[in-house]
């Protein structure tokens, strides 16, 4: 049998390996709160991964100088591309865009495998879903070689010059389109079709084997720099009306409203700004345009 003190002493004993022991896990604990609350101030994140941009995958076509195929011009993607991908990275987002032919390109956004189309004309895809402004709009020039005396003035004045176009472009104005497609005039419209339509007119006009060429002003613009030709060449006159072209987005997208709203942002505060002629210069130079009706 214990005696009293035996038994007073024992339950100290207890006591105090008891209280040790608690006093280690409670430093344990202190000490794993600390390493956790130290890489929380540091900004070490050991718990949420970053997050990823997510990306839009759009389809594009070759129509340099709004969409290009950067394999052929030095990098380039074309300047909508650019205002494009500028307005979604602004919004978080990256660009992915797949080049194929336009009617391909209509046909899958239509059916939602792509987000959008960079560049279309409204009338010809009025169920895609659009912003509220085009990105530019593009009038048809009538260019002659410089030095000669000639000025667009209508239809009439074209009775007696011979005219290059390309087969299957839409001339803006009812009135030119129709001049153009009528059997009385075909024995002096020069048409061509198939590769490289634009220099290879531009080069008929500088041989004088055509004495107007009809072109739209950006793409004559670009073409014409890169033939090192802009000096040879002036713009005798323009169509009344222009092409709006659209970046345009998938009805099949749940986020097509909300892109088409970015880019009509975006595409206003750059126009306000003055900075939209900076995704243009590098492929034209500086050039105005001056107030389109």
């Amino acid at each position: 049998m214990y005696t009293a003190v035996q038994r007073l002493t024992f339950s100290k004993h207890a006591l105090k390996e008891t209280i040790q022991t608690m006093i280690k896990e409670i430093r344990a604990v202190c000490f794993t709160i600390s390493v956790i609350a130290g890489i929380a101030v540091s900004g070490i994140n050991i718990f949420i991964w970053p997050v990823q941009a997510e990306t839009i995958k759009m389809a594009t076509i070759d129509f340099c100088p709004f969409t290009c195929n950067p394999a052929n011009e030095g990098g380039k993607d074309g300047f909508m591309t650019d205002v494009l991908r500028y307005a979604l990275e602004t919004a978080g987002y990256d660009l992915e865009v797949e080049m194929m032919p336009y009617v391909r390109a209509v046909k899958e956004t239509r059916e939602g495998r792509f987000e959008g189309i960079v560049v279309v004309g409204k009338l010809y895809a009025p169920d895609l879903v659009y912003p509220e402004i085009p990105v530019v709009s593009q009038r048809v020039t009538f260019i002659v070689k410089k030095g000669t005396d000639w000025q667009y003035r209508g239809v009439n004045s074209l009775k007696n010059e011979t005219i290059g176009i390309v087969k299957g472009y839409h001339y803006v104005d009812e009135d030119l389109q129709a001049y153009l497609l009528s059997d009385e005039n075909a024995d002096h419209v020069s048409v061509l079709h198939g590769h490289n339509p634009t220099e290879r007119n531009i080069k008929k006009l500088l041989r004088g084997r055509t004495d107007v060429y009809l072109e739209g002003e950006f793409s004559a613009l670009y073409v014409l720099r890169k033939m090192n030709a802009e000096d040879k060449v002036v713009f005798s006159g323009f169509t009344r009306n222009a092409f709006d072209d659209y970046v345009a987005f998938s009805p099949k997208s749940k986020r097509a409203a909300e892109l088409a709203l970015i880019l009509t942002r975006t595409l206003t505060a750059l126009r306000k700004n003055g900075k939209l002629n900076s995704f243009l210069s590098p492929y034209i130079g500086r050039y105005d345009q001056g107030e389109l009706d």
